[in-house]
């Protein structure tokens, strides 16, 4: 198990936040579970089931010891050792022995397309309705990455949920963060705060491409001029600076980049999805 000290910026006093990487044996999940898969349908060894499925040995091996990702092969690994993909993946799904696996590694993906984008209840948001902390007040990271330029939208992974079926973003790592900040500091609701990783340069240097911000999905309208999460309906998220413009009408905005070199933009609030404010911001020292 790891875990990392890190920096939390705060406007008023810094405080110490812990980061819990959600691994073992400095593996990643999938490949833990792809090693219990195998071993459940009774091989041994890693060698022996590549023998056995025709396999080549050198790839299976790196994929199950964790160096590469097993996304592209997880259909056949799946297959092989009776497993859903869903659970060699995320978790989520049918395990080995048949054994159900309750959806609890999930954040709900963001859908630009879905309707009622206003309401925080709705399918556009990202929701943590669907994942549950392996430690208890910690907030999840996802592979999601915010864009100061362009953003990632990472690994979705769809899974029966009931009747239907959820969409979602595998959970990477678990920050505890003190519940008196996220409360009286950030003004935040801890039960809807996830945290994402900034990539780019456009919000230079007040966000670093590493740095991780949090993100209050429950604050997802325009009540004062400060940070979001945002998207346009087309692209990656992304992560702007917001100013209103002053008797506009209708409402118009700003998008402000902090990187001085690169141009402003200013459109129609309604044309704008936020996704939640930024209430903290974890940075690489």
């Amino acid at each position: 198990m790891h875990n990392a000290h890190h920096l939390v910026k705060s406007k008023r006093t810094p405080i110490s936040c812990f980061l819990h990487i959600m691994t073992f044996d400095d593996r990643p999940e999938p490949a833990k579970r792809l090693e219990e898969a195998r071993i459940a349908r009774g091989f041994k060894e890693a060698k022996a089931a590549a023998n056995f499925f025709g396999w080549k040995y050198d790839s299976y091996a790196q994929h199950e010891n964790g160096t590469r990702g097993i996304t592209r092969a997880a259909a056949q690994y799946a297959k092989a050792y009776r497993v859903s993909q869903g659970w060699l993946l995320t978790g989520e799904g049918e395990g080995p022995k048949g054994k159900a696996v309750s959806k609890n590694t999930l954040v709900q993906s963001f859908d630009p397309d879905a309707a009622d984008a206003d309401d925080f209840s709705s399918d556009a948001s990202y929701s943590r309705e669907h994942w549950a902390p392996a430690v208890d007040g910690a907030l999840p990271e996802v592979d999601t990455k915010l864009g100061a330029g362009s953003g990632t939208v990472g690994q979705t992974i769809n899974l029966p949920v009931g009747g239907g079926s959820v969409s979602g973003h595998p959970v990477i790592a678990e920050w505890l963060i003190p519940l008196q900040y996220l409360r009286n500091e950030a003004k935040a609701s801890p039960n809807h705060t996830l945290v994402m990783e900034v990539i780019g340069d456009s919000m230079q240097p007040t966000y670093m491409p590493g740095d991780r911000v949090l993100v209050d999905l429950s604050q997802n309208s325009m009540m004062s001029d400060t940070v979001y999460a945002i998207s346009d309906g087309q692209s990656e998220p992304q992560i702007k600076r917001l100013q209103r413009v002053p008797f506009s009408d209708p409402v118009e905005v700003r998008i402000i980049s902090d990187n001085p070199n690169l141009e402003r933009f200013t459109v129609e609030l309604e044309r704008l999805t936020i996704i939640g404010r930024i209430v903290g911001h974890i940075a690489r020292k």
